[in-house]
């Protein structure tokens, strides 16, 4: 299923969840009244806005001072819900619509609740939850054997994060940062920060996909590539890793279905990827200079490489 994230994330910054859930993730209209959920002394309201096979996508608006209730208050909140829809994933957001918090927990028979939170700020470019909506989206095709057990499970897949994840996670946020810092020719730092967080997402999947030998039969293909690209061109001498090598894999092989002589020659034998993540960014036609040095690559793939992907 393609979905188009860009107005995913429209859909994201304008708090337009029914639209989000409805039109872009293929959920269907849930008619409710408004779910009233009383915690120590305050009076909050739950707004339906999409289900699928019994899960109810809420949202929790501000209390009243304009503010999202703290985690305490929002456990209370998730545990009075589920006397009424036990399967659910409340949105919190504040009254000036600058910050979400989504929120669904876990429950294992012997083994007590954990919720999982994730946060998106308005001026962020959101797509660490873009990619976790993408996974509770639904096809026409899938509507016929779709299960309450089979969107629960898409939930999980989203929102949990076992300890050793989250590790990598806590780790890749000091990469990220340090990835951030490479990057040359884009002026804006939100832009920037959407720029790595691109990169590095891409780098993720291409890192899998040469585990499995998918990359001109090479497990070691992007450190291998980067070495020859060096020895070829000197480092970061005429044209860097990323311009000599990365974007012509990205966007001319990876991204396309023919790949000529010369192409080949340099990036071997690789598959076309369908999906849009290497097409040409919309960044990318606003920032025709970008480079990024090959230390950044060289930082990185050390830190994929700690992790013995398999």
């Amino acid at each position: 299923m393609t979905l188009d994230t860009a107005r995913i994330r429209q859909h994201l910054k304008a708090f337009d969840f029914k639209a989000l859930f409805i039109e872009e993730l293929g959920w269907d209209r849930y008619k409710a009244q408004p779910l009233p959920v009383p915690v120590d002394g305050s009076m909050y309201s739950l707004q339906a806005q999409a289900e699928k096979r019994g899960m109810v996508i809420f949202v929790c608006q501000a209390d009243g001072a304009g503010c999202i209730p703290d985690y305490s208050i929002r456990r209370k909140i998730e545990h009075q819900a589920t006397k009424t829809t036990y399967e659910h994933i409340i949105i919190y957001t504040d009254a000036g619509r600058t910050t979400q918090i989504w929120q669904w927990v876990r429950r294992e028979k012997g083994r007590p609740a954990a919720c999982r939170e994730h946060t998106f700020r308005r001026e962020q470019s959101g797509d660490g939850l873009v990619q976790k909506l993408q996974i509770l989206a639904f096809s026409i095709e899938e509507e016929e054997s779709t299960t309450l057990t089979r969107v629960t499970g898409r939930a999980r897949q989203a929102f949990d994060v076992d300890r050793v994840t989250k590790r990598f996670y806590d780790r890749f946020k000091k990469e990220h940062a340090a990835f951030l810092g490479f990057i040359k020719g884009i002026q804006t730092e939100t832009d920037r920060e959407w720029y790595a967080s691109l990169m590095l997402n891409r780098l993720m999947f291409v890192y899998f996909i040469q585990k499995k030998g998918f990359l001109d039969g090479d497990i070691h293909y992007l450190r291998n590539r980067l070495e020859l690209t060096q020895q070829r061109r000197g480092k970061d001498r005429f044209l860097s890793f990323y311009r000599y090598f990365l974007l012509r894999l990205f966007h001319e092989g990876l991204g396309h279905h023919s790949h000529s002589k010369e192409l080949a020659a340099l990036l071997g034998e690789v598959p076309y990827l369908n999906g849009g993540l290497f097409e040409v960014h919309d960044l990318e036609n606003n920032y025709p200079n970008i480079d990024i040095p090959d230390e950044a690559f060289e930082k990185i793939f050390d830190f994929f490489d700690a992790y013995h992907w398999h």
